[in-house]
This record gives structure tokens, C-alpha cells and sequence, in this order.
């Protein structure tokens, strides 16, 4: 069970020994920490990935995998031709 953390967060951060759970922005030195994740996503490309569905049909497995890998072969000689 979780247990609030009342001093200073508002009841905004509850912790139990194997998770904290934050509900509401994490701002640090002025930067939204999700919205700087969120960035760095996109940037790198990244598609979500579905562990349930993966477990249920391992050929989406592969083909994400094999999808990432071209994606990153091509990324790698697109900069390279740039040079």
C-alpha cells in the first residue's frame, strides 16, 4: 500500500517500498522532466512498444526489431553521405 508523503509535496508523491509514484510535473531547474522524455522520444524515433502484444505475437517482435535496425542503418549513411 502506498503512503503519503505530507511534508512539503502536498500528498503529490506517495511511496512504497518498490515505487514512487509523482502526480503531478516534475520540474527541474526550470525543465518539465516528461515533456524533456517526451523530446528525446521523438528525437531518437523511438515507436512504442507493446509487451502484451509482443508476448502474444512474437513476429511483431521481430519486425519492430528488424525495422529499428534498418531505420538505423539508414539514419547512420544519410549522415554519413552529409559529410
Amino acid at each position: 500500500m502506498l503512503r503519503k508523503k505530507q511534508n512539503f509535496t502536498g500528498g503529490m508523491i506517495k511511496a512504497d517500498p518498490d515505487n514512487v509514484v509523482v502526480a503531478t510535473d516534475l520540474i527541474v531547474k526550470n525543465r518539465n522532466i516528461l515533456n524533456e522524455l517526451d523530446k528525446l522520444h521523438q528525437a531518437m524515433l523511438l515507436l512504442p512498444r507493446d509487451q502484451k502484444l509482443e508476448d502474444k505475437y512474437p513476429e511483431l517482435k521481430e519486425a519492430y526489431d528488424a525495422y529499428q535496425e534498418l531505420y538505423r542503418e539508414i539514419l547512420i549513411a544519410d549522415k554519413m553521405r552529409e559529410v
